[in-house]
């Protein structure tokens, strides 16, 4: 099966998802075992000429076959570039371990957070969250716990309170908020912060008061 990472408008059809399957898996197609394959599927012609003019899709002698690559090599992989891996090959197991250090800045002050983002963006971190919002991809079960919280929240909106807090402990080994506080709750949840008594949180991050940068410790496996 052919998983895509980082799909686009296009790649994210179901129409296109089924498709590149079944081209995977028969050779020679032609277009009237297509129209068999997919019976009621409207527009069916104008939408294999759109993959076709994509790139995604080659047609040739009146056959059709997939024209993307396939993953073959975690050389040169670069975070959100979109990705075609066959799921059962060995290198999408190792897809799970490849990460990128992200940092993200705020226009309300200097302080940095620095994650591990994980090339899936399937794990809980708030700069895959922040992407997952923006590109309308399927949140993973973890992201979900975080969506609860804060909902399609405007990242800026957001990251402004969140770093206001988390500079509190530039000052304070202990930080007291007595009024509830959604922002307060997702850096709780993201494991920024740890609630040690109720309204009261210390810091779980690592944090680098000359340069402002409060890093996630990185999940031990």
């Amino acid at each position: 099966m052919i998983k895509i990472f980082h799909t686009n408008r296009m790649t994210r059809q179901p129409f296109f998802q089924a498709l590149i399957h079944y081209l995977h898996e028969h050779q020679d197609v032609t277009l009237r075992q297509i129209k068999a394959a997919f019976e009621g599927e409207k527009n069916l012609d104008r939408q294999l000429d759109a993959y076709i003019e994509a790139g995604y899709i080659h047609r040739k002698n009146r056959r059709y076959q997939n024209a993307f690559r396939l993953l073959d090599s975690l050389d040169g992989l670069s975070l959100d570039q979109e990705i075609f891996v066959d799921t059962e090959s060995a290198l999408f197991d190792q897809l799970k371990e490849v990460t990128f250090r992200r940092q993200m800045t705020n226009a309300t002050n200097d302080l940095i957070i620095e994650e591990d983002v994980d090339l899936m963006r399937e794990n809980l971190t708030l700069d895959s969250y922040f992407y997952k919002m923006r590109t309308q991809e399927e949140l993973s079960e973890d992201q979900k716990k975080l969506y609860a919280i804060l909902g399609d929240v405007n990242p800026d909106y957001a990251l402004k309170y969140m770093t206001s807090f988390l500079l509190k402990f530039t000052r304070k080994d202990k930080v007291i908020q007595r009024r509830p506080d959604i922002f307060v709750q997702a850096l709780v949840t993201l494991d920024f912060l740890e609630e040690i008594s109720p309204q009261s949180y210390v810091l779980t991050m690592e944090m680098d008061r000359k340069q402002l940068i409060f890093r996630k410790i990185k999940d031990e496996a």
